[in-house]
């Protein structure tokens, strides 16, 4: 009986399976991180500021004359998620910092690349990991918040012209963890140390922005604070909700494109670092 050459053919998983091959990666790392009980801890520490601002919303209805000093309107909600970046770095150090890190470190990215995944597929798999741990200290606090003023509030909220809160806050929960959890996947990326990324991490959106504020006083550049993820985030919760900020000099376009340009140039890090082989020079 004749033996008929094959070639190699790589593995074409079926439609629905192919079209989620990032959600494994995913999963076991989500279920890694919140196994420990720390980290649970961390995201109900996270999630206090709700407390407060539920507090705030009862005590206007409850004595009209406190709205001129804590408003309830779309201003509380701006504040509220440009509070929550300061958590998202938190989650994001503690949490996402080794997410490629400890792969290079290990060689375990070359066992993943090996399988039938894409370079797309891993990034995707490690990117989701952190959306979905800032977006539960951005969007689902915000959301509820937006819930619990509805029903302590309704005749202040439950307005035609306000319908626009729930879609800003959307939006703004999403650029905010997409541009955090993109910065820290790419500095991840870089190094082969979860603690030394973290570190870093945390120094570029805090240490940094402390001293793009000085230039920005002393020199009186506003463009400077463009390079601020930080300020960027609040310009544009700012052009959203109306809500006060240090940047509100800047035009919301431009701190637009300057989140753009970040996140063009974190997926240019990960396109070069994120690859199945080692090149050594």
């Amino acid at each position: 009986m004749p033996v008929y050459d094959q070639s190699y053919r790589r593995y074409q998983a079926r439609r629905p399976l192919r079209d989620l091959r990032f959600w494994p990666i995913t999963r076991e790392a989500l279920r890694m991180i919140l196994n420990r009980r720390a980290f649970l801890g961390l995201i109900a520490l996270c999630w206090l500021p709700l407390v407060g601002r539920a507090i705030q919303v009862y005590i206007v209805t409850r004595f009209p004359e406190a709205s001129r000093i804590a408003p309830v309107d779309g201003r509380l909600f701006g504040e509220f998620l440009n509070g929550q970046i300061l958590s998202t770095l938190l989650l994001t150090v503690f949490g996402g910092a080794g997410l490629i890190a400890n792969d290079l470190r290990s060689g375990a990215i070359v066992v993943y690349l090996s399988r039938p995944l894409t370079r797309r597929d891993y990034v995707l798999g490690k990117l989701t990991v952190l959306l979905l741990l800032n977006l539960s200290v951005t969007l689902a606090p915000a959301l509820l918040l937006y819930a619990v003023a509805l029903a302590l509030a309704p005749d202040v909220l439950w307005r035609w012209d306000l319908a626009w809160i729930a879609p800003a806050i959307l939006l703004q929960a999403v650029v905010a963890s997409a541009a955090v959890s993109l910065l820290a996947l790419a500095i991840s990326a870089v190094s082969r140390s979860a603690r030394a990324a973290g570190l870093a991490f945390f120094a570029l959106m805090v240490a940094s922005n402390l001293v793009l504020v000085l230039l920005r006083r002393v020199y009186d550049v506003p463009a400077l604070l463009l390079f601020s993820v930080w300020d960027d985030l609040a310009r544009l919760s700012a052009a959203l909700f109306g809500a006060s900020t240090r940047s509100a000099g800047l035009p919301w376009v431009d701190a637009a494109l300057a989140l753009a340009a970040i996140a063009g140039c974190c997926l240019l890090v990960l396109r070069a670092r994120v690859r199945a082989v080692e090149i050594v020079t």
